[in-house]
């Protein structure tokens, strides 16, 4: 049997370790939660996805008389970022288009590099031939969108 003062001592303690307890509940329950903001490699995939496509259509369209070079630069620029973005996210069932996009990527670069400060036909050519990869092998990426919103 116990005494009453042996009772008071457990009832007194065991009151600050239920709060101690639940205290330590509520931080695991909230940290399960995580951050809502955070968002999903699928969510990510199709903002790239998204981003892409108008990145591509800014390409296409661009007027490289008008824009020059530093235009064609930055609209490269877009297109690889958003490359990257895809590459980050990707699943292994959309790597090899993401991996087919990033080369015509690359072969636009090479075509500007050979621009230089001379245009000629036969480098402009190379350079619409480039775009139009891009944008061929972005049809594959656009392909693998199917399950975004």
């Amino acid at each position: 049997m116990h005494t009453q003062h042996e009772t008071r001592s457990r009832s007194s303690l065991a009151r600050p370790m239920g709060l101690v307890a639940a205290a330590g509940l509520t931080m695991a329950v909230v940290a399960g939660c995580g951050d809502d903001d955070e968002k999903s490699a699928q969510e990510k995939y199709c903002e790239a996805g998204e981003s892409l496509e108008a990145s591509v259509t800014g390409l296409a369209g661009l007027d490289l008389v008008a824009e020059g070079t530093d235009g064609l630069e930055s609209a490269i620029g877009d297109v690889e970022d958003d490359v990257n973005e895809l590459r980050d996210s990707a699943t292994d069932a959309a790597a090899d288009d993401v991996d087919a996009l990033q080369q015509s990527v690359d072969d636009l670069d090479s075509a500007l590099s050979d621009l230089g400060d001379e245009i000629t036909s036969e480098n402009a050519t190379a350079v619409g031939t480039a775009v139009q990869a891009v944008g061929a092998a972005a049809q594959g990426v656009y392909a693998t969108l199917s399950d975004c919103p």
